[in-house]
């Protein structure tokens, strides 16, 4: 029914604008994450330098043989300078001369390479005395780099997770979509058929009349009437179709009070001349003592009129039809019985579908577009109702409409 490569091409963009989207917060959360810990490494280490300066400048003048200087962390480096004449430094494995090289830089805290070694180094003048704080920072770095592969990894991993993720999504958010697509389509080539009959009928009838321009009106008088019969009928159905297009959209409901007793009673007065005049029996069975409900009252009306016009027309000579209201659980159970030829049990669940027939009935000929209990179904779900149908074939047909008491306005 559905143009499958639109509908693919719609699915993949919709995964791809998914994964982009995840992708991107994914990676700029990730970069935030990286550089909060990698900030958060290196004040640390800025803050132990600065700890060891201080430290040391305690110890300058209190230097001696008896008390040479301390390190308050023996990772860190130290050199002091008199002037510049070297008067202490730490021994270190990390460079090839006793003093590292001096880096030219501006800045009290940085970083730079010796070798295979990265270093952070605080330098600070005082007076005449300048000291330089050295720490081999190789082991943080690593911490850093092992995060960033994990941050990386995990970036990689949810990419993957979020295509299943959005595939899985993708199909259930377009399912609706496809449903109503294909449902719509289906509607058009099902009304396009039922119109088609008609059609094809009025028009083979008029060509007819053709052929015979020498008859007179009182000759061709059943050729008109079938013509004439076959235009009611499409006349109807389009008004049908009418009717299930307004309740497929979304309308705003009259709410109001109303005694659903005199919604029968009125229908029951408009029918019992019918039932004589076509040797049928008619019922009234009211079995409640609050008929008191807010709906719509031209709605329900309709809704009840469509069970109880279908009971006359599935139904024969002597039968009967009864319609009734009953109460359970503070709902009102609005019934339309009948003992009429009945649905078998395989069309049961196919009642309500659009220009659904069954073949019993077209077999006998029975007049009907299809479309009523659908409009019936759009119906009871506006109002809020539900249709339970109970029937068995040619036994007779028994539609309970459960009607809540008061609805929302919509």
């Amino acid at each position: 029914m559905i143009n499958k490569k639109v509908f693919s091409d719609t699915k993949n963009r919709l995964i791809k604008i998914n994964i982009l989207v995840v992708s991107s917060f994914l990676i700029i959360f990730s970069m935030f994450t990286f550089l909060y810990f990698r900030n958060i490494t290196y004040n640390s280490i800025d803050r132990k330098l600065e700890e060891e300066y201080e430290y040391i400048s305690m110890q300058i003048n209190k230097t001696s043989y008896l008390n040479p200087i301390m390190l308050n962390d023996p990772r860190d480096l130290v050199y002091i300078y008199k002037g510049d004449r070297l008067i202490y430094y730490t021994k270190s494995e990390y460079f090839d001369n006793i003093v590292p090289q001096e880096v030219n830089n501006n800045n009290l805290f940085f970083t730079y390479k010796s070798g295979n070694y990265t270093f952070r180094e605080f330098s600070l003048s005082i007076d005449n005395t300048r000291i330089r704080v050295i720490r081999n920072i190789d082991s943080e770095l690593f911490s850093l780099k092992q995060l960033l592969s994990v941050i990386s990894i995990g970036i990689a991993f949810s990419i993957v997770i979020t295509y299943f993720i959005a595939l899985y999504l993708t199909k259930k958010a377009l399912k609706p979509v496809e449903d109503a697509w294909n449902t719509q389509a289906k509607f058009i080539q099902d009304a396009s058929h039922e119109l088609r009959t008609p059609i094809t009928i009025v028009s083979s009838k008029l060509q007819s009349l053709l052929t015979v321009p020498q008859n007179t009106i009182n000759d061709e008088i059943e050729t008109i009437a079938d013509a004439m019969n076959e235009t009611r009928r499409l006349r109807k159905m389009i008004k049908d179709l009418l009717s299930l297009s307004k309740e497929d959209a979304v309308i705003k409901l009259n709410i109001e009070k109303i005694n659903i007793k005199d919604i029968l009673s009125e229908l029951y007065r408009d029918y019992i001349d019918i039932s004589e005049m076509q040797n049928k029996k008619l019922q009234l069975v009211i079995n409640t003592k609050n008929n008191i409900i807010y709906s719509d009252k031209i709605k329900l009306r309709q809704l009840i009129l469509i069970f109880l016009d279908n009971a006359f027309k599935y139904t024969k000579d002597n039968d009967s039809i009864k319609i009734g209201l009953e109460e359970k659980d503070n709902k009102i159970i609005c019934f339309i019985e009948d003992s009429g030829i009945g649905i078998s049990e395989k069309d049961l669940n196919h009642i309500f579908d659009r220009f659904f027939r069954s073949d019993n009935i077209r077999n006998q000929d029975i007049d009907g577009s299809g479309i009523g209990l659908s409009i019936a179904k759009m119906i009871s779900i506006n109002l809020n109702c539900k249709l339970i149908v109970k029937s068995k074939l040619n036994e007779g047909s028994r539609f309970e409409i459960i009607i809540p008491r008061e609805i929302n306005k919509k």
